[in-house]
């Protein structure tokens, strides 16, 4: 049985299975699975607890006094980011100019001002890749070892579908999926990508999770007036799974969606499900309420099926530092009251779309999303990270 995949489980055996799966995937820097020895460092993710810990929540017993929690896993103890590097503006710049000092200078800072952070999720390029295959293959595991030493693992971002008017950072279009419409199309196209990643790391302990693509179904128009696109795109998400499983990916597999999307859509595909909780404080119609009640949808869902939750993108921008600062801390504050796990985005300025100051080029909706200066200095007061 696939982990976190039968629906027939105790809540007890789901634990139980979810921590016990994962151990031996967190068994890296010392990291041992349950009952080690060794203790892990104060800045590591800590080992899987023990499936017989006290007041695990239930989906059937909810306490009226609090929201509905995920269970103690190791999934609740992810507190990371996502990582842009600051030297390109679209996926496709910044693997083809990687550069991996400018990396380990960043993500050394990240660790310096953020000691507890234990995960990145790292954006791909397949158009950087069909470029130059090997060279693309031989910048990811250097990635791969650049985020070991700082004491992350890494969730790579196969595919993006999510796309900017002011900025955009490439990916993938409809012209790729929907079957019949483009040129671009050809048998397997993405083949030789999926194997020199996923196959070659498919039992690397250094992945944490692989997300065949962000913020897929992002459409400007209501889902019922596009159904053809809607099945195509599900169909070729469901084909990267498979794919995925068939090269023996050990790390779980996880869609990472924006809000809006339900989950419903992408989990019988996904071991691990991804949200993107965004609070857009800046937009006035908004409301606490609504926003902490879709929270608990998710996890009620979650706790459903099943399946392990994690925030893989949360902490709406601002240019105004105490603005964004006040609306990051309350989100995080709301995950961690339901224990949920996080990967914030941003860690580090860069040039791609809302993750720099005006001075550095096009600025959208979301202001500024990044939690690291150009100049290295931690952004005013956004060592809040470091209170949850």
């Amino acid at each position: 049985m696939s982990r976190f995949q039968k629906l027939s489980l105790t809540r007890r055996q789901f634990t139980q299975r979810v921590s016990i799966g994962l151990a031996s995937v967190w068994s890296w820097k010392g990291i041992g699975p349950v009952g080690a020895a060794e203790p892990a460092p104060t800045d590591a993710v800590p080992p899987a607890p023990s499936s017989q810990q006290k007041n695990v929540p239930t989906a059937a017993s909810p306490n009226p006094t609090q929201p509905p929690r995920m269970p103690d896993s190791p999934w609740t103890e992810i507190r990371g980011f996502n990582y842009q590097p600051s030297y390109g503006s679209n996926g496709f710049e910044l693997w083809r100019k990687f550069d991996p000092k400018i990396i380990e200078t960043e993500l050394a800072r990240g660790k310096k001002y953020f000691p507890k952070m234990n995960a990145l999720r790292w954006w791909q390029s397949w158009d950087a890749f069909v470029r130059d295959p090997k060279r693309y293959a031989e910048c990811f595991d250097i990635t791969l070892e650049l985020a070991d030493k700082v004491g992350c693992r890494v969730m790579p971002v196969l595919f993006n579908r999510w796309h900017d008017s002011v900025l955009d950072y490439g990916g993938i279009y409809i012209d790729h999926f929907l079957p019949g419409v483009s040129w671009v199309q050809r048998p397997k196209m993405f083949e030789p990508f999926l194997e020199a990643l996923v196959g070659r790391h498919a039992d690397d302990p250094r992945i944490l999770a692989w997300d065949l693509c962000n913020e897929p179904y992002s459409y400007s128009c209501p889902v019922d007036k596009i159904p053809e696109i809607v099945s195509a795109e599900t169909a070729w998400l469901e084909g990267l799974s498979k794919r995925c499983k068939q090269l023996g990916a050990k790390a779980p597999i996880t869609v990472g969606i924006h809000p809006g999307v339900p989950l419903e859509r992408v989990e019988p595909f996904c071991d691990l499900l991804s949200i993107h909780p965004y609070w857009v404080h800046t937009n006035p119609r908004n409301t606490k309420e609504a926003y902490e009640k879709s929270l608990d949808r998710d996890v009620q869902f979650a706790l459903k099926v099943q399946k392990p939750l994690l925030s893989t993108e949360c902490c709406w921008g601002d240019l105004d530092d105490q603005r964004r600062v006040e609306s990051a801390r309350y989100t995080l504050s709301e995950l961690r009251k339901r224990k949920i796990g996080y990967l914030v985005y941003l860690l580090h300025h860069s040039l791609i779309a809302d993750a720099h100051r005006p001075e550095f080029g096009p600025v959208g909706g979301p202001g500024n999303l990044s939690f690291i200066e150009a100049d290295g200095r931690l952004r005013p007061d956004h060592e809040l990270f470091n209170e949850f």
